[in-house]
């Protein structure tokens, strides 16, 4: 009977009206009908007519009356059409969030339930809603529970994103207060910044953590428009889709890379499963314990993505060994690929550079890269991955690290900026999984003085005479004394430091490869980066508090090899307050290695029965 009702109800402007007369007769009949084209009337819409009072209907329709072909009989159809005895079965809300039916029954439920106090209030003599953002949760309680229809303009509840110069631009029909103080939370990033403690005589004692707070946001209430970094595009369209808000993204993405890539190599099963979580919303933050092959993960969501793509490092020996990874493992010529850091600036389609040269450059990387890498991304100060990660415009965002944790807790930072953390292999799944070797000993040797110091060393190199070490320091001269002490004592040894020529250090590291030398001397340049399966001892003879520092060097020795256990040393001078410092700093990474019945792994290993282990080395994997 309605839907004959809908076909039947319809008008036509009666005679010649004023002008003042017309426009009142478009106003009204615009507010309860829509223009028919083919016939040339106006046929009565009940969307619209839900949308008004009693009264305010009763009055449009009195004044169409005057300048339209309505009969009396239509117009009590319309009224019973919209309005029966029976109990109101639908609400309307306008634009301005009025309740425009039914707001005494809504009223008379306000006692009965709590949770509509939240949403609903009165104003004056109007009930209205509080908030676009309770438009659905209302319609979701009142149909659920009540039988109650909610009817509203969609265009309410319809947010647009868009991405405009390296911006993340949301714009909304209308910004209310419950919404801005989403916007609000979601646009204040927190993190804590470290200050340095010194002690009575100006030495160094450690840092403390400040608290600090960070506006990204911009909202023009009157336009209705939010603008933030598009490193907040995933925590902005996930905070408004939980509000009940239907998001649309209007956001156009960067061409496809125009060379092929030539990919030579195979993920292994955990390495597979990491990024098939990754590619669910390309962004997420991937922490997989040292020498578990988080770059080859990085490496197929290049060749999965095809899109053009920064890769950010800590250091500019990283920027070489990404490039060479590039041109080893995708097939792109280094020619191809832009590197900026330690003076060099090229900017590709590819292009790796360090954290430092991507905030001075910040500007000049809007609008090149869809995809950003950020390796080692734990390790970096707050203040610069902040600058880095909010300047740049790139949809889709891997972070990589060894540890989740950070020493200043900025972890949270990380997680906002490039995604949370999905997906995490600690050293005991690694063991499990056979990619990393057990370490058999790590022991730290107290000695007094340089000279001691120099003694242990040669103990130890005594000890595994024959094996690959790697002899870690700080600083340079350190370096070389060591070197020209173990030349003398007729070692096999060479040394690589920050000053080494790039052609002698390949040639370097090709015989420590090779087995022609067995003992390898470095400063920090070589704390990250290097593959060497079959090293099985790392000295630390100098090292700094950063446990990130501590963990990488540990890692240089903990490539698998069948059969191979590794050892770890560190020599600390307790005559050195420096030294005495950082190995207090340091010394809880020890712990991370200690695994349950990890010297039952070490002797099956060393007796060929690794396939032997069973349940306390099964798979240990966080589940997502």
């Amino acid at each position: 009977m309605m839907k004959e009702h809908r076909k039947l109800i319809a008008f036509k402007k009666r005679g010649l009206l004023s002008q003042k007369e017309f426009n009142d007769f478009l106003e009204y009949a615009r507010r309860i009908a829509v223009f028919d084209p083919t016939y040339k009337r106006w046929v009565i819409d009940e969307r619209k007519l839900n949308m008004l009072s009693k009264e305010e209907l009763e009055y449009i329709l009195e004044t169409l009356r005057r300048y339209t072909t309505l009969t009396t009989t239509e117009i009590q159809e319309i009224l019973s059409l919209r309005f029966s005895e029976e109990k109101c079965r639908s609400v309307g809300v306008d634009e301005r969030l009025v309740v425009r039916r039914c707001s005494r029954e809504l009223e008379s439920l306000l006692e009965k339930e709590p949770s509509l106090n939240s949403m609903l209030e009165r104003r004056g003599r109007y009930l209205v809603v509080k908030s676009i953002i309770y438009l659905e949760p209302l319609k979701k309680l009142l149909g659920e529970k009540y039988g109650i229809n909610l009817l509203y303009d969609k265009r309410l509840t319809t947010v647009t994103i868009n991405r405009l110069n390296g911006r993340l631009y949301v714009s909304f029909y209308r910004v209310d207060k419950p919404l801005y103080e989403v916007l609000s939370r979601v646009g204040t990033l927190t993190y804590n910044e470290e200050r340095v403690v010194l002690g009575p005589n100006k030495e160094y004692m450690g840092t403390n953590l400040v608290r600090r707070k960070l506006r990204v946001y911009n909202l023009d209430w009157r336009k209705g428009v939010y603008e933030t970094s598009v490193a907040l595009f995933h925590r902005v369209k996930r905070a408004l889709e939980a509000t009940g808000l239907n998001v649309v993204v209007d956001i156009e993405e960067l061409g496809d890379i125009t060379y092929t890539f030539r990919p030579s190599f195979k993920l292994y099963p955990h390495q597979e499963e990491a990024l098939r979580i990754w590619l669910r919303e390309k962004r997420g933050t991937i922490a997989i314990f040292t020498r578990g092959g988080k770059s080859f993960i990085a490496l197929a969501a290049i060749n999965e993505l095809k899109k053009p793509t920064i890769i950010l490092v800590p250091t500019r020996e990283l920027v070489l060994t990404w490039s060479r990874y590039l041109e080893e493992y995708l097939g792109i010529p280094r020619g191809l690929v832009g590197r900026m850091g330690g003076g060099e600036k090229s900017i590709k389609e590819i292009t790796v550079s360090t954290y430092s040269s991507a905030v001075k450059y910040i500007k000049e990387l809007t609008g090149k890269f869809e995809f950003a890498i950020f390796d080692e991304a734990h390790h970096v100060p707050a203040a610069t991955f902040k600058e880095v990660a909010l300047g740049l415009d790139s949809l889709y965002r891997m972070a990589l690290s060894a540890t989740p944790k950070r020493r200043d807790g900025n972890e949270e930072l990380l997680y906002a900026l490039c995604g949370d953390l999905i997906y995490n292999l600690s050293y005991a799944d690694l063991l499990a999984l056979k990619v990393v070797a057990p370490i058999e000993v790590f022991d730290t040797i107290f000695v007094e003085g340089w000279e001691e110091k120099l003694s242990a060393l040669i103990n130890i190199l005594r000890k595994h005479e024959g094996s690959k070490t790697l002899i870690f320091t700080q600083r340079l001269d350190t370096a070389r004394r060591i070197y020209e002490k173990l030349v003398r004592s007729g070692f096999k040894v060479e040394m690589i430091t920050g000053e080494t020529p790039s052609v002698k250090r390949e040639i370097a590291f090709k015989k420590f490869l090779e087995g022609r030398v067995n003992i390898l001397v470095t400063t920090t340049v070589l704390d990250e980066g290097i593959t060497v399966p079959d090293a099985e001892v790392a000295v630390i003879f100098e090292g700094s508090g950063e446990a990130r520092q501590m963990i990488q060097r540990v890692g240089r020795v903990l490539g698998y090899h069948p059969g191979k256990t590794a050892k770890v040393y560190e020599i600390v001078d307790i005559t050195n307050p420096r030294e005495k410092s950082a190995y207090r700093r340091r010394s809880w990474v020890k712990e991370l290695y200690l695994v349950k019945n990890l010297e039952k792994y070490v002797q099956y290993v060393k007796e060929g029965r690794e396939d032997d282990i069973k349940t306390s080395f099964q798979r240990r994997i966080d589940s997502f």
